[in-house]
Parts: structure tokens; C-alpha cells; sequence
């Protein structure tokens, strides 16, 4: 059996890990002196704080341990392999943490992948990834398969304001100081598997038309596509730019979820974003 790993900031709905028989790892969260498992933060109760204090909150990757032990818990058998899809390298040192812990358990037994991404556009990757596997594809085939979704894919997103980026010393005061008079929301991009600057929207109404012309520019309308809409305390909105997704392209699968603490911690409230891939890639 292939058993497919990822990490905790896909942000897949427990429902959907166990439709699809994912097995997580969480990434760490630290506030103030407490260092917790993402997953055992309540997003409102983060965001609460996030709001309140200075510095944002530190994030760091699963220790090679608490890989080591899940590696080992799945490989029960002779017949057992594992394809573990992460976070990009770019973003985090999950992959290394990962790739250290193969190595140790049983590296020609175990695949691990740089998904170039996070958040949404990670779970449509593992999502994809767990069609194939299903399908009957072997370990090298589905771990090309991703590999080569991870090369082409689309990942963009707009954040209400940059004090949260501030907060974690992504951005400097001057910057800060200039999206509080000029009110702009900016928008980023996911780029080499690290998120970065793309442009800048007057309001948020039309960043997200923003937003969806990137997606279009980028993945095409001529084909089906594999799709994520994200959030973070912006429901009625992703609800709104998935039905748009849906209408205007071929979605061989959409995933929605809600982005939490590890990624939120630098980018607040009122994040949203799209994810695309065209799916003959």
C-alpha cells in the first residue's frame, strides 16, 4: 500500500483526509513561551491574538522525530511505501525535516516532494495526488505526476493590509506606513515556491477581479484544470470566487479550505486566494 503524507498546512477538512486516506503532520506554532502543534490552535482564538500583540507569532517545521515516528507507524509491512508531499521548500524546512527522516526510516521505501506551494493550492496538489494513487499509479508515478502539477501550477492571494506582514519583519515601517495612507490591498503571487510581490488593488472588490484574471492568465479556460479557493475569516467571499471558478472554467476538482495560524501568522484576517492547475500537465 502507498500511503500518502502531508503536512498541516494544506488545510485539508478531516473529512477529506479521510476520504482520501491522507495521513498530516503538524507544523509548530510558538506564542510566547508555549510551543504548540498547529492543529491544536483554534483558528479564532489565534486570530484573536494575532491581533493583539506586536510580534507575530514564530513558526517552525516538525522536529525529524515526529517524522521519523509516523514514517515508521505506516511502513507496517513489506508492501507499504509512502509519498509525503509538503510545503514548499522555499516557505519552510519541512521538506528537509522530512527528507532527514526517509533517509533514516527507509529511503528507497519512501518519496518525498516539494510541493512549491502551501496552503490551498497544497491541498489541490495532494488532492491530485491522491486521485492518481487511487487510480493505481506506483510511488515514481504519482510522484512525478505531482512534481510535474508543482512546476505548472497557479497560486495567488491578496491580504487586507500589510500589518501582519509587518509583524513578522516581512516588510519594513516605510512600507507599513504607505498601504495605511493609500489604503491599497496587495497581492502576491506564488513564485519558484516562494510568495512574493505581485501588484497592488485601490480596493479589495478589485483585487479579487484581480485575482481571477491571474488565475485565467495563468492556467488558461481551454482545458480542465484542478482549482483551490482560501481563506482566512473571508467565507462569504471564497464561497463567491469559487462559484465564479466553477462558471468559468473546467474543474476537474475544486478544494476550499480555511487557512490557519502557521501561514496566517504572516498574512491575517481577510486573506483570500486562488489556486490552479491545467490538469493534462
Amino acid at each position: 500500500m502507498i500511503h500518502l503524507v502531508t503536512d498541516s498546512t494544506a488545510y485539508m477538512p478531516a473529512s477529506l483526509l479521510k476520504q482520501w486516506d491522507i495521513h498530516t503532520i503538524s507544523l509548530k506554532l510558538t506564542m510566547g513561551d508555549e510551543t504548540l502543534d498547529e492543529d491544536d490552535v483554534p483558528r479564532d482564538t489565534f486570530y484573536s491574538y494575532l491581533e493583539n500583540v506586536n510580534n507575530a507569532p514564530t513558526t517552525s517545521q516538525p522536529p525529524v522525530g515526529e517524522f521519523i515516528a509516523l514514517y515508521t507507524s505506516l511502513l507496517q509491512s513489506d508492501e507499504d511505501e509512502i509519498l509525503s508531499v509538503h510545503i514548499s521548500g522555499g516557505l519552510s524546512g519541512t521538506v528537509q525535516a522530512a527528507e532527514l527522516a526517509a533517509a533514516n526510516v527507509a529511503p528507497d521505501r519512501i518519496t518525498v516532494v516539494d510541493s512549491r506551494s502551501t496552503t490551498g493550492p497544497l491541498a489541490m496538489l495532494v488532492l491530485a495526488t491522491a486521485h492518481v494513487l487511487r487510480a493505481g499509479a506506483s510511488r515514481a508515478e504519482a510522484a512525478a505526476r505531482v512534481r510535474g502539477l508543482s512546476q505548472k501550477h497557479a497560486g495567488i492571494f491578496m491580504v487586507s493590509d500589510l500589518q501582519y506582514l509587518a509583524k513578522g519583519g516581512r516588510i519594513n515601517g516605510a512600507a507599513k506606513f504607505l498601504n495605511n495612507v493609500l489604503q491599497v490591498r496587495p497581492i502576491l503571487h506564488l513564485k519558484a515556491g516562494k510568495i512574493d510581490g505581485l501588484t497592488l488593488a485601490r480596493t479589495r472588490k478589485r483585487g479579487l477581479r484581480q485575482i481571477m484574471g491571474e488565475l485565467e492568465k495563468r492556467v488558461g479556460n481551454t482545458g480542465p484544470i484542478y482549482a483551490a479557493v482560501t481563506h482566512i475569516q473571508a467565507e462569504e467571499e471564497a464561497r463567491e470566487l469559487s462559484d465564479e471558478i466553477r462558471e468559468r472554467f473546467d474543474c476537474l476538482q475544486l478544494v476550499i479550505n480555511e487557512t490557519g495560524p502557521v501561514i496566517g501568522a504572516h498574512v491575517g484576517p481577510g486573506f483570500i486566494g486562488v489556486g490552479g492547475c491545467p490538469a493534462g500537465v
